[in-house]
């Protein structure tokens, strides 16, 4: 059966707003106009609302603290009802992610409501040597190097490889080899830097305080790897994102870059580098890498964002409880990192972006989904309103407000570092793939599950820019 979507008001990304009908044959978007008919079809009534692209979240780790399949069940439920359609989610081992991708694809497809798909963490010689089966086999063309957790090579994760520049040259060699649609996203942060200004706190006896984790890793911690990463980037023509970009300084340093190339050096940040600060009052319950900062760092991301060298937004999110949070004690230095986020982040950023900043609609639609999807291959199916497109929609009433609370939404945790905000514009329905899937802050179960997304690279036939030391 056919769904067209009446009366709504498409913002469409790169384009604006424009009052049509939206077609739907099989999770596809059949047509677009005006008085659309068709004998039989099943009619959504959209008058009045705003219908944007469905928000991916590029930025998410599930199953971290929990069970993987109860994450994909409870947040992409949650997220659903947030706006979200789609998910990346960061894959991080030291064994090969042919063994994993099957069963996390399998668990994703029995559990989630959301399309997703995964960035794998290039940790070892072997995920260096797989890389392009990893793109020919699943799909993946996106990567991640975790320069935050330098030092923490084998006790963390277990790995043969030091996550340093060596390995960074070594995948963009890989990437180079490969496609050049290829993206690695990174951690970028000085370790080295961070253990000097976290000694300098060592006789401090009362530190248990937000601002002291933004001592700890002040942002030339951040700002020196982002500078570094992206004159590498630029210099081997090898994509990259700066994923969770929260320091204003790092924003103005790739501001005066000389040769700064936003189709090379994709930045990202979230929600809560845009609105939180370190008097956030969940204190400690708001430790996160890299940390929150100021109302000034707040302001120049907005700015970034203004100018096209912040180019989307991601969540970071991590399901925890309050009791894992503080698991080992209410200490600064034993506080478990992460927060969740994902069901807030399309209407956060609709009523800061729109309503408090003055983005127009389109471009909270670009921040949200399209310039999202172009990054990591997922563009035109996903994360615009076009013919052939998914039909992953957001039926949004702008009038709409809350106060965000831990049962604004079902999240799967029971606090949230935005409590207390007033929002103003809430999807009240969430289309994926022709399918409704959230209704006026409620899950509808779909018939079908989320689906796997399987990108595509187009192959190069150019040497390597560097060689790559995989032995």
């Amino acid at each position: 059966m056919k769904t067209i979507i009446k009366g709504g008001n498409l913002v469409i990304p790169y384009e604006g707003v424009k009052r049509a009908d939206i077609m739907i044959e099989d999770g596809i978007i059949a047509a677009i106009g005006n008085d659309l008919n068709e004998h039989n079809a099943k009619i959504i009534d959209a008058t009045g609302k705003h219908i944007f692209p469905g928000a991916i979240d590029g930025h998410s780790h599930y199953g971290v603290y929990g069970s993987l399949a109860e994450d994909y069940y409870k947040t992409s439920r949650s997220s659903a009802i947030g706006g979200v359609t789609s998910v990346i989610n960061f894959m991080r081992s030291s064994q090969s992610y042919k063994d994993q991708l099957p069963t996390e694809i399998g668990i994703g497809e029995n559990e989630s409501i959301i399309d997703f798909c995964f960035h794998l963490g290039i940790m070892t010689n072997k995920h260096l040597k797989e890389m392009k089966s990893y793109v020919n086999e699943f799909g993946s063309t996106s990567f991640k190097l975790y320069l935050g957790y330098r030092g923490q090579e084998q006790s963390r994760f277990g790995t043969d490889r030091l996550l340093d520049d060596e390995l960074l040259l070594d995948i963009f060699a890989e990437m180079n080899s490969i496609s050049k649609d290829l993206v690695l996203a990174i951690h970028c942060e000085n370790v080295d830097m961070g253990k000097h200004y976290t000694k300098k706190y060592e006789d401090v006896t009362d530190k248990n305080e937000l601002i002291f984790f933004e001592k700890y890793n002040p942002d030339i911690v951040e700002t020196e790897s982002v500078v570094r990463c992206a004159t590498l980037a630029l210099h081997y023509d090898a994509k990259i994102t700066v994923v969770h970009m929260s320091a204003g300084t790092s924003m103005q340093a790739l501001e005066k870059m000389k040769h700064f190339n936003p189709d090379i050096v994709n930045v990202e940040t979230c929600p809560h580098y845009l609105l939180e600060t370190v008097d956030n009052k969940k204190g400690l319950g708001a430790i996160v890498k890299p940390p929150l900062r100021y109302t000034e760092d707040n302001e120049l991301l907005w700015e970034g964002i203004k100018k096209g060298i912040v180019k989307f937004v991601g969540t970071d999110h991590v399901s925890i409880f309050w009791k894992d949070k503080f698991k080992n004690g209410y200490d600064i230095d034993k506080t478990v990192l992460g927060f969740g986020g994902a069901e807030f982040m399309f209407p956060l950023m609709l009523s800061e972006g729109h309503f408090k900043h003055g983005l127009p609609l389109e471009k909270i639609a670009e921040l949200t989904a399209a310039n999202t999807a172009k990054t990591y291959g997922m563009y035109p199916q996903k994360g615009t309103i076009g013919i052939d497109s998914d039909a992953d929609l957001v039926l949004v009433d702008l009038e709409k407000k809350l106060t965000i609370d831990a049962k604004t939404i079902p999240i799967n945790s029971d606090y949230t570092i935005y409590e207390g905000r007033d929002v103003q514009g809430w999807p009240v329905m969430t289309i994926r793939r022709g399918e409704v899937i959230a209704k006026n802050g409620k899950v509808v179960e779909p018939k079908t599950k989320g689906r796997y997304i399987f990108r595509k690279a187009e192959p190069v036939g150019n040497a390597p820019l560097v060689e790559a030391a995989v032995n």
